[in-house]
């Protein structure tokens, strides 16, 4: 077990053991109250079982002695063989303190420590040997009460060293009260207000925009802060580590292999990854049956590992980790891997593929046969192989909380489950588009770019299909109103697409407006509208519309685009053929002095635009809040203005840019509003540069390099026949503030 699981499982421990901790006092002092209270008996050694038991998976035999001692002593009690005397409640309280005393150590050290509490265990063992019957009551209580005194000098030692560290037990009850526990349903009902107050939030920051008021302005934003925030930490409230499933994955790994006569090792990384409450619950099956079918269809036996110069021992790996604000989780082995031409076969047999479509199949699309809805490779049915409906459910469970899962496998090396999913389910950004005069939600996490087409007759036809290229690519387009059987209002000047991602696949989908990016709360729909395979959801919008939020997975299927964008997988490799070379993908802005400059779009993670007072001041950094991050922000004005010629423009909250030639007037004005490029040159770093204006985004050969114009430029390209420079963003970082880079762990 890895050293942040053993911590994970120590913090319940604690935190439940001082609840019965204290449970147990109170009782103790009841009873001395009432001797005759048999319920209260009954809760102490409970308690004391409880505690016993749950040190039984932990490291600390000496505590789980000392609490098994008083549970014996209790049984003797509860069953009335035993008198409750003063000195028995006196040394039930001292055994309290001691286990508190143990707690205490534990929680400072993560070990029990080592005290000899010998002497008190002795005690408590001793008079639980002294049993008497109804008719001997009388003449064995003096005997008993004699015993009882002599056992308690005995240990009153060990008593008395804990007495002499009741500073360290009132610094103890500190740390007891740093947790509480809270019924899940009433984080949900937080979950739920904080939801309509981000309605709220939204609705009056509309009506904001009507007023030209700036205290009213500023009063919204503040507003706007402190609902992200509140929002944000009720969301921690719900999260939970990914290990609440995982602990159970090496007992469930252990019965496997020994039912399939296989040998297993299971590997875990990033098991304090957390998610919410509700999509641990959501994926705790399917990654479940991922894990088995890694054993049994993806593992050798050993003798056939051996055969194969592997270790006859399989491994079974498990990662998670946050990345570009969702969570991936991998799941695999290194076993077999995928036989693709088997796939293939068996997806004939049972009539899901004719002979043309295997024929032309790539790699992956011959992976995700085994996700169609009865494909089993299984010849026989067994408790392990199932019965051909797991795979297809797995999917489909995953995509209800809007994940993917991708399949990545290499014959003889093994086969990898990647997926990836959203931190939480409740509230989410989305971008608003209208059609026919409805507007809908698109969740953000499915978009990879918007464009707006001047000119229609970029529009083509291919197989039947409308299809656009976007740098070299086909993209099939979907016109969201035809799906709708809606009238367009849209400008026939005009096409606005918003290309989104499913099954990795791409398409466009043609829609009359693009309003922005905000945040949603998602309505489930009523149930006589579930069955709409088109809609995810429902919002609220700022002026109190309701929105429905499309499900983009559900819209490529109503629509059989999939399946189209197959036929347009072939003329794609040969434009990829006729097109290849030294080619880069580049997102094109405006930078200091109108500067032409570029990225590649690989690590650009997103384009934002973001009110000027949202950015604040922290040590010398300027930085602002991106949902449940803070990042840090580089003006470009700040790395290439002349260091001679330049003035100083302030954001609304004290951040400082730096622009050139601004006359007074111009110093005067606040700007109202940044254009963000959110960049992630390593997993464990990201940052928002600030640029003038987004240009575009092109494909291009850059075959035309020059040297590089000033610090911060990798090279100088020509891109749609103008000069452009290509930024080294390490070395902006590097300038801006060189404390960033040593969060990043690269080569």
């Amino acid at each position: 077990m890895e050293l942040n699981e053993i911590d994970d499982d120590i913090e319940a421990f604690l935190v439940e053991s001082y609840e019965n901790l204290n449970h147990i006092e109170g009782d103790i002092i009841e009873l001395e109250k009432t001797s005759a209270n048999g319920e209260a008996l009954v809760r102490i050694y409970r308690s004391l079982h409880t505690l016993k038991g749950n040190c039984g998976f932990l490291p600390f035999p000496n505590l789980e002695s000392l609490a098994h001692a008083g549970e014996n002593l209790l049984s003797c009690l509860r069953d009335r063989q035993l008198a409750i005397t003063p000195d028995i409640i006196s040394i039930l309280l001292q055994t309290v303190d001691s286990i508190r005393q143990m707690l205490f150590q534990i929680q400072a050290t993560k070990h029990e420590g080592d005290r000899n509490y010998s002497a008190l265990i002795g005690a408590l063992t001793r008079l639980s040997e002294v049993k008497q019957t109804p008719k001997a009551s009388q003449s064995h209580e003096p005997a008993v009460n004699t015993q009882t005194l002599q056992i308690d000098a005995e240990a009153s030692e060990s008593v008395e060293s804990v007495n002499h560290e009741l500073t360290e037990i009132s610094t103890l009850t500190t740390s007891e009260s740093a947790y509480i526990r809270v019924n899940v349903n009433l984080l949900d009902q937080m979950m739920n207000l904080v939801g309509e107050l981000v309605l709220a939030r939204n609705q009056i920051i509309e009506f904001s925009t009507k007023f030209k008021d700036n205290n009213f302005a500023a009063t919204c934003q503040h507003l706007s802060l402190l609902t992200a925030e509140l929002q944000s930490g009720v969301m921690k409230t719900r999260l939970q580590p990914i290990s609440t499933i995982w602990q159970k994955f090496p007992r469930v790994t252990r019965d496997l292999a020994i039912a399939s006569g296989k040998e297993v090792e299971v590997e875990m990384e990033g098991a304090d990854t957390e998610l919410d409450k509700s999509i641990i619950e959501t994926i705790k099956d399917p990654l479940t049956h991922l894990l088995r079918n890694c054993i049994d269809h993806g593992i050798e036996l050993p003798a056939e590992r051996v055969a194969c110069g592997k270790p006859s021992v399989g491994r079974l790996f498990l990662r998670a980790f946050h990345e570009s604000g969702k969570v991936n989780i991998e799941i695999g082995d290194d076993g077999r891997g995928l036989n693709l031409e088997r796939l293939k076969g068996r997806a004939q047999q049972l009539g899901l593929v004719n002979p043309v479509q295997a024929a032309t199949m790539s790699e992956s699309e011959a992976m995700n046969l085994i996700f169609l809805s009865s494909f089993s490779t299984a010849k026989q049915v067994t408790h392990l192989s199932g019965r051909g409906v797991g795979m297809d459910i797995v999917k489909s469970n995953i995509e209800k909380i809007n994940g993917t899962v991708e399949i990545h496998s290499q014959q003889g090396q093994g086969t990898t489950f990647k997926i990836k999913i959203p931190l939480t389910l409740a509230i989410i950004p989305a971008l608003i588009v209208t059609s026919g005069g409805d507007r809908y939600a698109i969740s953000q996490g499915s978009l990879q770019e918007l464009v707006r087409l001047e000119a229609l007759n970029s529009i083509e036809i291919l197989y039947d299909v409308p299809v656009y290229r976007l740098r070299g690519n086909l993209v099939p387009l979907i016109y969201l109103n035809q799906v709708l059987q809606q009238d367009s209002v849209s400008n026939l000047e005009t096409l606005s697409l918003v290309i989104v991602e499913v099954d990795n696949y791409r398409f466009g989908l043609v829609v009359d407006t693009i309003e922005d990016i905000q945040d949603i709360v998602v309505k489930p729909l009523a149930r006589q509208l579930k069955a709409l395979s088109l809609f995810a959801g429902a919002t609220v919008l700022g002026d109190g519309t309701v929105a429905l939020i499309i499900d983009v997975v559900g819209l490529a299927n109503r629509t059989g685009i999939t399946a189209k964008q197959k036929q347009l997988l072939s003329e794609n490799a040969a434009n990829s053929q006729e097109q290849a070379g030294d080619r880069q993908t580049i997102l094109l802005f405006e930078g200091p002095q109108g500067a032409r400059m570029g990225i590649p779009l690989a690590i650009a993670f997103r384009l934002e635009e973001i009110p000027a007072s949202a950015v604040e001041k922290v040590a010398n950094q300027d930085v602002f809040q991106y949902y449940d991050q803070i990042l840090p922000l580089i003006d470009l004005y700040k790395i290439f203005s002349d260091s001679d010629a330049f003035s100083t423009r302030r954001y609304a909250n004290g951040g400082l840019r730096q622009r050139n030639h601004l006359d007074d007037e111009a110093l005067a004005i606040v700007a109202e509003t940044l254009q963000i490029i959110i960049v992630s040159p390593y997993a464990e770093l990201s940052v928002g540069l600030v640029v003038d204006r987004i240009l575009d985004i092109v494909e291009e050969p850059l075959t035309i390099k020059g040297i590089p114009s000033r610090p911060g430029v990798l090279f100088c390209a020509v891109i749609q026949g103008k000069i452009t420079e290509i930024l080294d963003i390490e070395t902006v970082i590097r300038i801006a503030n060189p404390h960033l880079l040593q969060l990043a762990t690269h080569d």
